[in-house]
């Protein structure tokens, strides 16, 4: 059995779970985030986006 958690699948779970409580407060379903703390939320998607691409290369290269 393929180990299915590994440092990549990680930062790819974190991502898509910023990326849809993004989504979700776009929307108005949620709004747990005050307005003055929520321009962390996309800086954080592009981080973990930028992470995740990084971690796919080096992991690709070895």
């Amino acid at each position: 059995m393929k180990k299915y958690i590994n440092k990549v699948t990680l930062v790819l779970y974190l991502n898509l779970s910023i990326g849809l409580i993004h989504g979700l407060h776009e929307v108005g379903f949620i709004n747990f985030i005050p307005d003055s703390y929520y321009f962390l939320i996309p800086v954080s998607f592009l981080f973990t986006f930028v992470t995740w691409n990084g971690l796919l290369i080096l992991n690709k290269n070895k």
